[in-house]
């Protein structure tokens, strides 16, 4: 396997415990047999990857994956793996660069990449990745949990198999909270934060979608219920009453400005990501997660992840399902994900973890989870629910008139 970096610019990531949990043997599907690659047919498989996800020692699960790779090689005399490291995003992105290859320089193309959900389906739509419908088995398919299997379709198809996933979840302290808070009425005390400062407002859309909200009318165009945006809207409303939500919740933009709150023991509570508790829950003493509270206690958790993908080329595709189907095996991710820290978005891959501690929080997440909103719609709703939330939270609306805005606002003209 060669590694090479092309014109990265690496992302923010976790900064990771030193150790990393075994993984247990895992219950899973034996990788595919397949033909042996001929002697002498020595050929060059492109893995385009974001650098969170590198396998080499930068990455807590980098090892694990080079190994695997390795693997793979020794099994398939004559393929040579070549790993690329690329922005997860933007310009010179994953998404971008394969646009450009595609179209002024087929010759560097991959054919594997890794696509987050919204870039998986837009190079699903130009015809950049290849449908796997007919080429994995349909039990295969049918082990992803249900949301992973929303996150691998574009239109209906299946276009990558998903191999990490991450949602948002509540951290707490156990000495302050000796249950798990399931509901908003047992948060009464400590302080709570959340990332107020985010456009995409995901605090507040996951409680407005738990109630039941929609983020299209009847027609299909993007609106959203008052009623029930004005009832999530008390929910945070009667926090700060209670004085365990603070206004300062504004100022983190992100899960991981929260996490850094909480694990610093200046806040009892905390909304963010599954994958920074999992990198740094050795980090936070009496530091335990759960799902984030609904007001009628039943689970609703946002999710979102990563898919592998076939990349359309020219040439035959068999080599590259090869590695596709290799690496989405279930043994292989088990192994992988557990090292990574990130969720497993299939239920062989979890059964893995064995008697892991994390296993009860990971199952808890991924049974319950739902697909997070495309980043279109986000774009159209977050900012007016940050918006709302700040109004309310300032004194400057109640939650009816605040919902009233914003789903005057996300309607337009």
């Amino acid at each position: 396997m060669s590694l090479l970096l092309a014109g990265c610019v690496a992302t923010p990531t976790p900064s990771h415990p030193t150790t990393t949990p075994a993984a247990t043997a895992p219950a899973t599907d034996t990788p595919p047999a397949v033909a042996p690659t001929p002697p002498g047919a020595a050929a060059t498989l492109r893995v385009w990857l974001p650098p969170d996800f590198a396998p080499d020692d930068s990455t807590p699960g980098g090892p694990v994956l080079a190994d695997q790779i390795a693997q793979f090689e020794a099994a398939h005399p004559g393929q040579v793996v070549e790993v690329r490291l690329k922005q997860a995003s933007g310009e010179g992105g994953l998404l971008r660069s394969l646009e450009t290859a595609s179209n002024v320089a087929p010759a560097v193309l991959p054919d594997v990449i890794a696509l987050q959900q919204d870039d998986l389906t837009s190079a699903a739509r130009a015809g950049l990745v290849i449908p796997l419908d007919d080429l994995i088995a349909p039990e295969a398919i049918d082990d992803y949990y249900p949301f992973a299997q929303a996150l691998s379709r574009a239109d209906g198809k299946v276009a990558g198999l998903p191999f990490a996933a991450d949602a948002r979840v509540l951290v707490y302290n156990t000495q302050i909270y000796s249950t798990p808070p399931r509901v908003w009425a047992d948060v009464i005390t400590g302080t709570l934060v959340f990332p107020g400062g985010e456009l995409s407002s995901l605090t507040l859309l996951n409680e407005y979608l738990s109630l039941g909200g929609t983020l299209t009318d009847a027609s299909g165009k993007t609106a959203l219920d008052p009623e029930l945006l004005a009832e999530a809207l008390t929910v945070f409303q009667t926090a700060q009453t209670v004085q365990v939500l603070p206004l300062s919740t504004f100022a983190f933009a992100d899960p991981a400005a929260t996490w850094q709150v909480f694990r610093e023991r200046r806040a009892a509570l905390a909304i963010t990501s599954a994958r920074w508790y999992l990198a740094e829950r050795q980090r936070a003493s009496s530091a335990a997660a759960t799902l984030i509270p609904t007001t009628d206690g039943m689970p609703f958790v946002l999710a979102d992840g990563w898919s592998w993908a076939a990349v359309n080329k020219a040439a035959d595709h068999a080599s590259a399902l090869d590695l596709l189907r290799w690496l989405a095996d279930p043994a292989q991710m088990s192994e992988w994900t557990l090292a990574a820290q990130v969720l497993p978005p299939r239920a062989k891959a979890l059964a893995g973890w064995g008697d892991s501690p994390l296993t009860p929080f990971a199952s808890d997440v991924l049974i319950h989870a739902q697909p997070q909103p495309s980043a279109e719609i986000l774009a159209r709703v977050g900012p007016p629910l940050r918006q709302a939330l700040d109004d309310v939270l300032s004194g400057r609306a109640t939650p009816f008139t605040a919902a009233i805005a914003a789903a005057q606002s996300v309607a337009g003209p």
